[in-house]
């Protein structure tokens, strides 16, 4: 007992005495480690989309400056985010050839880029909360294999050993792999008929004729038609415009109204992605870092009952 303390006595005594260079390169070590921590959070396919959002968002009042000025916007000034890049571009086009006013449907877009980016950030921080969790699980476990070698001299088997690095490396990319996954087979029908409807009523305001907004909107050709999610409002628009050609009553407001709707749906369907992430944790840690766990306890007991 007193050996171990006079030992960690003089470990402790032997730091102040360390040299000032040590020191320094030892801060240095430490800054470049959190600079590459940074460059592999900003590889991030979550994080480098919220990323381009944020700089197109703020791009918006520039945007509106040119407008007012008269001033083009190309289509490589705008940064790439989901379908609103192409969305904006497109009404930027309509508007220099057509004379569409863009004063409600501008701060209506900004509005839903705002609330789209905070879905997109409360995602990646579950995301990396995930990815945290099951890298503290990782330390935790090598921390206990080296450990219990140590203090129990125990050999280690780099077969086993080598088997847990596996499942546990398959197991964070399963969780990435299978979360992309998710996150486009459930949004990507709210962003291609929000972007569809969004045009379909530039053009209804300017006063083209129906079978010309329906051709170049492609309203009734896209993911709204398609998706049992949406049938209710796909009957509705397909109502409205039906209304619209026999009567030439402009579907406009109730257009909006059904693009309100269905952004309350994605907001629902937000949502359920969440608890279906939790769900996800649950699985892999079921199947791949338990498992990991065990093999390793296992490797333990065959070492006892062999000795």
């Amino acid at each position: 007992m007193i050996t171990k303390i006079l030992i960690y006595s003089a470990s402790l005594t032997t730091l102040f005495f360390l040299p000032e260079s040590l020191w320094e390169k030892l801060w240095h070590n430490c800054l470049r480690f959190y600079a590459h921590l940074k460059t592999l959070e900003s590889k991030n396919p979550f994080k480098r989309e919220l990323v381009q959002g944020e700089k197109l968002l703020v791009m918006f009042p520039d945007i509106e400056a040119k407008l007012a000025l008269g001033v083009k916007t190309t289509s490589m000034e705008l940064p790439r985010y989901k379908f609103y890049t192409t969305l904006l571009f497109d009404l930027l086009q309509v508007h220099r050839k057509l004379g569409i006013s863009l004063k409600q449907i501008l701060p209506e877009l900004r509005q839903n880029l705002i609330k789209d980016l905070q879905f997109e950030s409360k995602m990646l921080s579950n995301v990396m909360g995930g990815n945290l969790q099951f890298f503290v699980i990782t330390m935790t476990t090598w921390g206990f294999i080296f450990l219990s070698s140590a203090l129990a001299e125990l050999p280690l088997n780099f077969g086993f050993l080598f088997l847990i690095l596996v499942i546990q490396s398959a197991a964070i990319f399963v969780f990435n792999f299978i979360l992309s996954q998710m996150k486009k087979r459930i949004f990507t029908k709210f962003n291609h008929s929000i972007e569809s409807l969004y045009l379909f009523v530039s053009l209804v305001e300017i006063g083209l004729p129906v079978s010309q907004v329906l051709s170049e909107s492609k309203v009734l050709e896209g993911d709204l038609m398609k998706h049992k999610k949406f049938s209710q409002l796909a009957g509705r628009l397909e109502a409205l415009i039906g209304r619209w050609k026999d009567n030439g009553i402009s579907p406009k407001i109730e257009t909006g109204e059904v693009i309100k709707e269905i952004w309350h749906i994605k907001e629902v369907a937000f949502l359920e992605f969440l608890k279906q992430v939790e769900v996800l944790k649950f699985i892999v840690l079921a199947l791949f870092f338990l498992p990991a766990y065990f093999i390793y306890l296992y490797s333990i007991f065959k070492f006892f009952i062999a000795s």
